[in-house]
């Protein structure tokens, strides 16, 4: 019983410090609309409804970003989704190619987009 309740606490504090991570780092969205134009718009499109440029050539399409379902998540979901990429999908993998901040900052962007 110990254990699953120190799993537990340790699950919170992890998530906790995620959604924290981008008051702690003071992510920027303007910041992070200029790190979005650079990587993420020929996919997600200008306005994140993934329709981006070349978004009719991949199977499947990218995410709209706009969607209620995407924008309910939790901020350390997108952010895994944004450091990790998706299996199935042609969404890469960012951890290699932008900063922590950049991430952080792209969430923050991510969030002023319409619900």
């Amino acid at each position: 019983m110990q254990i699953g309740l120190i799993a537990g606490l340790l699950i919170v504090t992890a998530l906790s410090s995620t959604s924290h991570a981008m008051k702690d780092n003071n992510a920027s969205a303007e910041a992070g609309e200029q790190v979005y134009r650079s990587n993420c718009l020929n996919c997600h499109g200008s306005k994140g409804k993934g329709d981006g440029p070349i978004a009719a050539s991949l199977t499947p399409p990218p995410a709209d970003l706009t969607n209620p379902a995407t924008q309910k998540k939790e901020d350390d979901a997108l952010l895994k989704v944004i450091q990790n990429g998706k299996t199935g999908t042609s969404m890469p993998a960012w951890k290699n190619d932008l900063t922590k901040q950049q991430i952080l900052d792209v969430l923050a962007y991510l969030r002023t987009f319409p619900k």
